[in-house]
C-alpha cells in the first residue's frame, strides 16, 4: 500500500511540475486575432454600420472560442471605404470619449456616441476580450479659421476596449493618405495602452508604418515592442506590397505586429497578418478568397534587447524550423539607436501554412513605382558590381542558371531621392535591388510572375552613413504570390559613423521578384497638404 501510494505520489508531483512547466511557457506568450474584412456597403450609414458590426461581434465570439487575448480589426472596416465628403459625414461618425474619461460604452448613456461603439463595448464585455477597431470620429468645436472651420472635426480613430468594455486607447491616424474628409490633430498623438496578460501595445494606422511619427516613436523611444496596426493598404511593387511591408517593418524593429486589413484586392486591398519580428512571421493571408478570414496564433511575450555598441550582427531567416515547431522626449521625432539592429544568436522562423498561400497577382490591382528614376544594371549570369546614385552605394553580388533563354530577367536598382506617395507628400527614398523585369527595358521592371531564372548566390549590401539612426532600413522580398522570399541571412555591420546593411540567399532560389533593403529617409519629407 505504501510503495503504491508513493508512486501515486511521484506521479503528482510529475503531473505538477508539468503543469508549472506548461503554466510557466503559456505565461511567456499570448494569443491574438487579427481579422481580413471585406467590408458590406449599403449607401446608408445605419444600415452599413448595422450589418458590418453584427459581423464583428461575431468575430469577437469566434476569437474568444479560440482563446485569444485581442483581436484586431481593419482600417474602415465598419464604414468601408465609401464615406461621402464632409458636409454629409454625421451619421458616419461617433464621438469617441477620451480614455480620461474611463467611459464604458456598453454601459453608458453619453450623447452622441453612437450604437456601433455601445454595441462593440458589449461584445468585448461578454466575450472578456481586448478589441481593437477603427472607427469614423466626429468631435465637436467652436469655429476658428483652418482649425475648426465648419464647428467639427473628423478623425480616422482607432479604439481598443478591455476586456470590461471599457475604452483604454483612442488614436487618431497622424499620416492621412489623401484622406481629405478627415483632420488632423494638432500635435501628432503617439498611444499606448496596457492589458492584463503583461502587454503594453502601441498604436498606429496604415500610412503611418512608413513615417517616424508615431510608429518609431513608439519601437525606439517608448520601447514598445507589441504593435496593433488596422490597415487599409494599396499595395504598390516592386517594394510596397501589404505583406512585404508589414513583414519588413516589424523585422526592421524587432516588433511583433498585429496586422487586420481591409480585404477588396479589385482595387488593391488585401494582407494581414502576425509578424513576430526577428522570429518570423506566425500568420499570414494574401488571398482573394475567402473575403474575410480570422487568424489566430501565440505571440511571444518579447522585449527590445538593448545592447550598447555594436561589430557585426546577423539574423537568419528560415522556413526550415517550421516543422520543428509544435531616452529622449516624448514626441520628439529621432534618438539614439546604439544596439545591432539584429540579435547576435538563434534562428528565425519565418513559416506560412500552404492554405495561407496567396493566390496569382492576376486578381489583385497593383500599383507600380516609377522604377524608370533608378540606377540600374541589367543581371545577366552574373554580377559582382557597385552601384551608386546621388552619393548612395550598393553592391551586387549575383550568380544565376538561366532555364529557358526567354525567362523573365532582373535589374539590379539604386535609388537615392524623393518620390510622391499618393498626390500630398513627397518622401525621401534609399533602395538597393535586385528586382524582376519582363523585357529588357526598364519600362518593364514592375513584373510578378514566375521565373526559371535561379539565383545560387545573391547578396545584396547597402552602405549608410552617419544618419543611419535616424532612417527606416526594411529587407524587402518578394515572390510571386506576393509573401516574402524564404531563406535569407541579413547582417548589419558597425564601423564607427559607417553601417553596411546586407541581405543574402543562404540557399538556390527561384522565383524572385524583389530582394533587397528599401529605406525612407524621413529628412527629406514635405508634405503638401493644405
Amino acid at each position: 500500500m505504501c510503495g503504491k501510494l508513493g508512486a501515486l505520489g511521484f506521479l503528482l508531483i510529475l503531473v505538477d511540475l508539468s503543469y508549472q512547466a506548461i503554466e510557466q511557457d503559456w505565461s511567456n506568450y499570448y494569443t491574438a486575432g487579427v481579422v481580413e474584412f471585406s467590408p458590406i456597403y449599403a449607401d446608408n450609414a445605419a444600415v452599413t454600420l448595422k450589418k458590418n458590426t453584427d459581423a464583428y461581434v461575431k468575430y469577437i465570439e469566434k476569437a474568444k472560442q479560440q482563446n485569444a487575448d485581442i483581436v484586431v480589426f481593419p482600417e474602415d472596416g465598419l464604414t468601408s471605404l465609401n464615406m461621402p465628403d464632409r458636409s454629409r459625414m454625421d451619421s458616419w461618425t461617433t464621438v469617441v470619449p477620451s480614455v480620461l474619461d474611463e467611459y464604458t460604452p456598453c454601459s453608458g448613456n453619453a450623447v452622441n456616441v453612437s450604437e456601433t461603439l455601445r454595441t462593440l463595448s458589449c461584445a468585448a464585455l461578454k466575450n472578456r476580450i481586448y478589441v481593437v477597431i477603427n472607427i469614423a470620429e466626429k468631435e465637436f468645436c467652436e469655429p476658428n479659421g483652418d482649425q475648426c472651420s465648419d464647428g467639427i472635426r473628423y478623425y480616422n480613430t482607432n479604439v481598443a476596449f478591455d476586456r470590461t468594455g471599457k475604452i483604454i486607447a483612442r488614436y487618431r491616424k497622424v499620416n492621412l493618405y489623401m484622406e481629405w474628409r478627415f483632420d488632423r490633430t494638432k500635435s501628432p498623438e503617439i498611444v499606448a495602452f496596457d492589458t492584463d496578460f503583461g502587454v503594453r501595445f502601441g498604436i498606429f494606422t496604415c500610412f503611418d508604418i512608413l513615417f517616424p511619427v508615431p510608429a518609431l516613436n513608439l519601437t525606439r523611444i517608448e520601447g514598445i515592442s507589441n504593435i496593433v496596426f488596422p490597415t487599409a493598404w494599396f499595395s504598390e511593387i516592386p517594394f510596397l506590397t501589404a505583406i512585404q511591408t508589414q513583414f519588413g517593418w516589424s523585422f526592421a524593429e524587432d516588433a511583433n505586429l498585429l496586422v487586420a486589413g481591409y480585404h477588396q484586392p479589385n482595387i488593391g486591398n488585401a494582407g494581414s497578418g502576425i509578424y513576430l519580428g526577428r522570429n518570423g512571421i506566425a500568420n499570414v493571408t494574401m488571398t482573394r478568397n475567402p473575403e474575410n478570414r480570422l487568424l489566430i496564433s501565440r505571440v511571444p511575450k518579447t522585449t527590445r534587447s538593448k545592447t550598447n555598441g555594436a561589430a557585426v550582427c546577423s539574423t537568419s531567416v528560415t522556413a526550415d524550423t517550421k516543422k520543428k515547431r509544435g531616452k529622449e522626449e516624448k514626441g520628439k521625432m529621432f534618438f539614439s539607436r546604439e544596439q545591432c539592429a539584429a540579435r547576435t544568436h538563434g534562428i528565425a522562423d519565418a513559416f506560412y501554412e500552404s492554405e495561407k498561400k496567396g493566390d496569382a497577382v492576376d486578381w489583385i490591382r497593383l500599383l507600380h513605382d516609377n522604377v524608370t528614376t533608378f540606377e540600374s544594371l541589367p543581371l545577366n549570369i552574373s554580377m559582382d558590381k557597385s552601384i551608386c546614385q546621388h552619393n548612395f552605394c550598393c553592391h551586387f553580388h549575383a550568380r544565376t542558371v538561366i532555364s529557358d533563354p526567354s525567362s523573365t530577367v532582373y535589374r539590379a536598382v539604386v535609388y537615392n531621392g524623393v518620390r510622391i506617395y499618393g498626390t500630398e507628400v513627397e518622401a525621401g527614398v534609399r533602395l538597393c535591388a535586385i528586382i524582376q523585369c519582363s523585357n529588357d527595358s526598364i519600362f518593364s521592371c514592375n513584373s510578378v510572375a514566375q521565373s526559371n531564372v535561379t539565383f545560387t548566390a545573391l547578396t545584396v549590401t547597402a552602405m549608410f552613413g552617419d544618419d543611419y539612426s535616424k532612417i527606416l532600413a526594411m529587407p524587402s522580398m518578394l515572390q510571386p504570390s506576393l509573401l516574402p522570399l524564404e531563406h535569407w541571412t541579413y547582417e548589419e555591420r558597425v564601423d564607427g559613423k559607417r553601417t553596411n546593411l546586407t541581405v543574402a540567399l543562404n540557399e538556390p532560389t527561384n522565383d524572385l521578384v524583389t530582394f533587397g533593403i528599401y529605406t525612407r529617409d524621413f529628412a527629406r519629407d514635405k508634405w503638401n497638404r493644405d
